[in-house]
């Protein structure tokens, strides 16, 4: 970790990360003429992130996150505690998924029946299937001139006479 931070706030930081980032420009014009734009323009995207960590002086938080995920995944291969403990959470998926899955869940299904005007109990567990009618082509009426003519169009859209 010393030699990380003595690279974060030494002078050479800056340069190498120049570098990084054009070469990542050099070989993103060589992805975009032989893939396409798309693949070119992602390459750039790509390549100006170095350069861009440098600027925005967060090299050292960067290096950091890096070091941590590292070390926790190291940490976490070798130690059969660790294992144990994936195992316990797959253990624990699993019975949620046999008894039913999280509460929840099964609460909001439940809240939305009831909006839906259907109900979970009685003989067919509710599975109401809806019918839909067909439409039926409807004469053109003249417009009128009372203020319920737009409640009586929105009515008869919905099929309510």
């Amino acid at each position: 970790m010393n030699s990380w931070l003595s690279f974060v706030n030494g002078s050479f930081a800056g340069p190498v990360c120049l570098v990084i980032t054009i070469v990542g420009l050099v070989l993103s014009v060589i992805v975009w003429r032989k893939k396409g734009a798309r693949s070119g323009i992602r390459g750039v995207a790509w390549s100006l992130l170095p350069f861009a960590v440098w600027l925005t002086h967060a090299l050292g938080l960067v290096g950091r996150i890096v070091s941590a995920v590292v070390q926790f995944g190291t940490s976490f291969v070798f130690s059969p505690k660790a294992w144990l403990g994936v195992i316990l959470l797959l253990v624990a998926a699993l019975l949620f998924m046999v008894s039913g899955g999280i509460p929840l869940v099964r609460w909001r299904r439940k809240h939305d029946r009831k909006r839906n005007g259907r109900s979970g109990r009685g003989g067919d567990g509710g599975q109401q299937v809806a019918v839909q009618q067909p439409k039926r082509s409807q004469p053109a009426v003249a417009p009128a001139d009372d203020d319920l003519s737009d409640v009586r169009d929105i009515l008869k859209r919905h099929g309510i006479s």
